[in-house]
């Protein structure tokens, strides 16, 4: 075999080893909740709110064993940062996902605490990774469970994350937050939506004065030929990834994003 062919085969083994190793490795985004009084949430979100805030069972099951295995497992990731560890939770996620329990509609206090364990994996696993699956896997349990898992607190914690003016908008429901910007000054960010009776949210902006912020929009794995627009700026809005709005945000700005055109 000639030289030239052998550079060229390596050179495709190579690429595909890198974008196994990309596809698998672990990205850290550690976004950071904002304060409660900082965010308001629209009365339709109030009926999603659960009055339990803390559960137990008497007898365990493997299943809530399993989750709180793997809670504690993810909290040593944020503290190893391991790409092995990575893998195995992202493994072991998949595996408790398709257990039958996590769409239950049973309302015994079990299953219950089945969900609000399996809430609290997710926030953390979004909160450190900024991967849209564990966001898809909340909008599930907010939006879908007939049993209401989440406290207002809980939901507050994880609808809007940031790092310093970084914006992370990882839930859609009509809302709004109150931003302190770390140059000064306030940015008022308000999604309006009847989500999920609609694909559609309107984002807008209130502010003194103009202040550049980074903003993700998480667009969900379901969505179809997703949009994002700024009157006639278009910004690049894919399934199951983040879309980031990067400039500087003014008074009355407003965006329109559609999740299925």
């Amino acid at each position: 075999m000639k030289l030239s062919q052998l550079i060229a085969i390596s050179g495709f083994v190579l690429f595909f080893m890198a974008c196994g190793k990309q596809e698998n490795a672990l990205t850290i985004v550690n976004s950071k909740s904002f304060a409660e009084k900082q965010i308001t949430l629209d009365d339709a979100l109030a009926k999603r709110f659960s009055i339990d805030t803390t559960l137990t069972a008497q007898e365990p099951t493997e299943l809530i064993n399993r989750l709180d295995e793997l809670i504690s497992r993810s909290q040593k990731l944020k503290e190893s940062e391991s790409d092995s560890l990575w893998i195995s939770v992202q493994k072991s996620w998949e595996d408790v996902k398709m257990d039958p329990a996590i769409s239950s509609a049973d309302t015994t206090t079990e299953a219950k605490l089945i969900l609000q364990k399996w809430a609290e994996l997710n926030i953390g696993l979004l909160k450190f990774s900024g991967e849209v699956r564990f966001g898809d896997a909340l909008e599930k349990l907010v939006y879908e469970q007939p049993v209401s898992v989440l406290s207002e607190g809980t939901l507050k914690s994880v609808i809007y994350t940031h790092l310093f003016d970084q914006i992370f908008i990882n839930l859609l429901g009509s809302s709004s937050l109150i931003h302190y910007h770390t140059t000064g000054g306030t940015v008022k960010l308000t999604q309006r939506t009847d989500f999920p009776k609609s694909n559609i949210m309107t984002l807008t902006c209130e502010t003194n004065d103009a202040r550049y912020l980074d903003v993700f929009i998480r667009i969900p794995e379901w969505a179809v030929n997703p949009t994002v627009a700024h009157g006639n700026v278009k910004y690049v809005a894919r399934p199951g990834e983040y879309c980031q709005i990067s400039r500087k945000w003014k008074d009355k700005d407003e965006f329109f994003i559609i999740l299925k055109n």
